[in-house]
Parts: C-alpha cells; structure tokens; sequence
C-alpha cells in the first residue's frame, strides 16, 4: 500500500500545481499517475463483457441483454436503514450523484420467467483515479455501516411485499491489486444469493452485482475482466 499512498500523494501534487515534478525548472507529469490506465467514454462499451462473455462465468448458455441504461436511476423500492441503499441497487443515482463524465450498465439474464441468472455490470469514467476510487471509498464506509444488517427492501409499488435482506462483506480474493469493495446480498429462506463487487482501473469504476441460486461469487470475476480490457486498451 505504501506505493499507493506515494502515488496519491504525487497525483494530489499535480493536481494543485499541475506537475508531479521539477527537473531543472521544467515541470513534468509524475510517472506512476501517467502509466495507470485511462478509459474515455466512448470506449465503455468495448470494455464491457457481451453475453458470452458473462455465460461462461456465471454457467449459462442462455443469456439475453435486458436492457441498456445511459445514466445512473432511481430505485423502485425505499431501503430501510436508508443509508444502505447502495448495497441493494446497482448504479443508485443518488449515491453516483454527477461525478462521472460516461456511464453505462447492462443487465443479462435468461429470457424466462424463472431464469436463473441476473447480472448487471456497470462502468463508469471519472476526470481521474482519485475521484473513481472516492467512490470505492463511500462503499466501504457504507458496507460498514449495514454489514450483518437486515435491510427491509419495500416496492414503490404498492402490491408486492416487502422482502428483508442481510448484507454480509466479504473479500475480493481474485485480483490482490485491486482498489475495491465486495459483499454479498441474501435473503433468509431462500438460495437466491447476489454477489456484488465495485472496483477501480485507473479512472474507470466497474460495479458488478451477480445473482444466482447459490452463492457464486462470480462478480468479481466479471469485475476483474472488465478491468483486464481496459489495461489491454492503454
């Protein structure tokens, strides 16, 4: 962590001087900040996993793309405690607020009525890596605050039930490097478990929830590939 914090520390001097170093009265950017990757959001869609993609992880040969959206929305559904909405709603728009300058999530899973996937990924781009990993930080500070919580989750709609969900952290095992968050969702007497992961690469956020009857973990396998194209992009 110690190369991080001296990156961070660089990267906050060349963000109030515009430059990570002086060498002989000549400024230049720190080295460390200008080798992480940067993705632009025209390129968002290409880092993102196609149906193939995703059935390998998750085990399904019939995925289909749900729908597509452009910007952050808001839940059908009020939290309670309040403040852990955005342990159980993908791309909350009140916790994405307007830092980010390219947004995009899509939702995968099979086309019946008891399918037995639901995967929504979501990458998002920011001005730099800082303002990306504040937001892993937010996460943090939230899953610490309704970790081992039941969360009653109410449909706006008034003719379905309420359910009660319990978040429970858990440990981002795949990709020891990187800057992110993880935990799972679950409900008591049922198998349907959904694994969620927010993450950094360079100034991108990936936020992936993964559901499925078991607990799979698989979202942070899909997190960590869409990562992987965007290393591969830079």
């Amino acid at each position: 962590m110690r190369g991080r914090a001296v990156a961070i520390g660089l990267a906050l001097l060349f963000t109030v001087t515009g430059c990570g170093k002086v060498v002989s009265g000549v400024a230049s950017p720190d080295p460390v900040v200008v080798k992480m990757a940067r993705l632009t959001p025209d390129k968002i869609s290409d880092v993102m996993l196609s149906l193939d993609d995703v059935g390998k992880i998750v085990a399904s040969t019939a995925l289909t793309q749900r729908f597509e959206n452009t910007v952050p929305t808001v839940p059908n559904f009020t939290y309670s405690p309040a403040e852990c909405a955005p342990m159980m709603y993908t791309a909350d728009l009140d916790t994405y607020g307007e830092k980010w300058n390219g947004f995009r999530l899509r939702s995968f899973r099979e086309a019946d009525d008891n399918y037995q996937h639901a995967i929504y990924q979501t990458v998002s781009t920011y001005k730099n890596f800082l303002v990306a990993e504040s937001m892993v930080g937010h996460y943090r500070d939230v899953l610490a605050q309704c970790k081992d919580k039941d969360v009653t989750n109410t449909p706006k709609d008034s003719k379905d039930k309420p359910s009660v969900l319990r978040v429970t952290a858990v440990s981002h095992n795949t990709d020891p490097a990187a800057v992110s968050v993880d935990w799972t969702v679950s409900s008591s007497g049922s198998t349907w478990v959904c694994s969620d992961t927010m993450r950094t690469q360079g100034n991108a956020l990936i936020e992936v929830s993964s559901c499925s009857y078991a607990d799979a973990r698989t979202s942070a396998a899909v997190a960590d590939r869409i990562a992987a194209k965007i290393r591969q992009l830079n």
